[in-house]
This record gives C-alpha cells, structure tokens and sequence, in this order.
C-alpha cells in the first residue's frame, strides 16, 4: 500500500528552510553545482561561530586581565604603604638606639653630651658612605649589561664561579 504524499504549501517552514539552506523545494530537481551552497554557507556559519567564540574567550580573558590588574594595582598601593610605615618604624628605632648610645657615652664613658652627639653623627656619616659607595659599585647592573652584550652579538657571558 503505498502512501499518499502531501506537497508542502507555498511559504511553508519546510519550504522557507529548504530554501534558505540553498535546497530547491520538495519535488524539483536542483540545478547543477547547487549542492555546493550549503557547505559555504555551513562553513562560513561555522566559521562565524568559531570567531564569535574566540571573541568571547578574549573578552572574558581580557576582563579577567583587567580585574587582576586593578587587583595587583591595590596591592602595590598597600605594599609602598606598609613599606613607608616600615621605613618610619626603622628610623624611629635607629634614632632610639642612636639616642641609647649616647647617653651611654655620656654616662659611662664620661664624655661631654656634645662630642658624644658629634661621634653618633660622624658614626652614621661613615656607615651612609659605605652604603653609598655599595650602591655605586651595583649601578652598572641596572642597565642590563649581559643581556645588551648578548643582543648586540658580544661575547657571551660567563657563569660566575665560585667566590671565595
């Protein structure tokens, strides 16, 4: 028994989607090289998907970034604020021990408060002047100077030995 078939009407959904997926409608015959308008259409459907998917990996990956960026910003802020605090702390505690030494000076080693204040001065005087020629001695490494000789095609550094 062989079944009846029905013809879609005009403007029907399965004749608007046949259409519109390059298809002729049920029961004609499609013209040649029409087969190939469906896998360009798929393919730049899915390539539309892909771009709009890696658009959204990016956007998420860039607000991530930038979330993590104010974050880190914070976090400098409290890190130069601490170390402010701390660096008051530190000479709070060196003008006390400085202050200590010279009242020992005054009292134990009898010397008149005001040579003991000048020794106290001349004292740190002379460890300011060691730390500045350390800091002198260290200047040269900000330049990166192994990474610029290698760039420039230099000789390449040496690893440093052991010290002794």
């Amino acid at each position: 028994m062989e079944r009846p078939t029905i013809a879609p009407e005009a403007g029907s959904p399965s004749e608007v989607g046949a259409s519109s997926a390059g298809l002729p409608p049920a029961g004609e015959a499609a013209p040649p090289g029409a087969g190939t308008a469906p896998a360009a259409t798929s393919f730049t459907h899915a390539l539309g998907l892909t771009w709009e998917e890696v658009r959204g990996v990016l956007q998420e990956r860039m607000r991530l970034f930038s979330l993590e960026a104010q974050r880190s910003g914070l976090a400098l802020v409290q890190i130069v604020l601490y170390g402010v605090m701390a660096a008051v702390l530190v000479v709070t505690a060196w003008l006390a021990l400085m202050g200590g030494i010279a009242v020992w000076l005054v009292l134990n080693a009898g010397l008149h408060w005001a040579v003991a204040v000048v020794v106290i001065a001349a004292s740190n005087v002379v460890v300011a002047a060691v730390l500045g020629a350390a800091m002198r001695k260290l200047v040269p490494q900000l330049g990166f100077p192994a990474t610029v000789r290698q760039l420039r095609g230099g000789v390449a550094p040496q690893p440093p030995g052991p010290r002794s």
